[in-house]
């Protein structure tokens, strides 16, 4: 099976705080799949940065096959509904 959303080394970083630190994941399609974990664990950082929302400052990530450096191949597979808007930030 393919993954869908597969990521190597994801990392994000505001200056000096690390939101997300190394992430490596590899989710089958047809799975279902959840983020749980305390408040600042970087869930809603690596939901951003999956859904192209934000750039991660290193690392690789594809959703769907495509790489999540080419915003309009990665939109038309995934759906995004947050808590609050989203503000798009690198």
């Amino acid at each position: 099976m393919t993954a869908a959303i597969e990521t190597r080394g994801l990392t994000k970083r505001y200056g000096e705080e690390t939101a997300v630190d190394d992430l490596t994941l590899s989710i089958e399609s047809g799975s279902v799949y959840g983020f749980l974990g305390p408040n600042g664990a970087g869930k809603t950082t690596t939901m951003r940065m999956l859904t192209t929302l934000t750039r991660p400052t290193s690392g690789t990530a594809r959703v769907a096959g495509a790489s999540i450096e080419h915003r309009d191949s990665v939109t038309p597979h995934i759906g995004y509904l947050p808590d609050e808007p989203p503000c798009t930030t690198s």
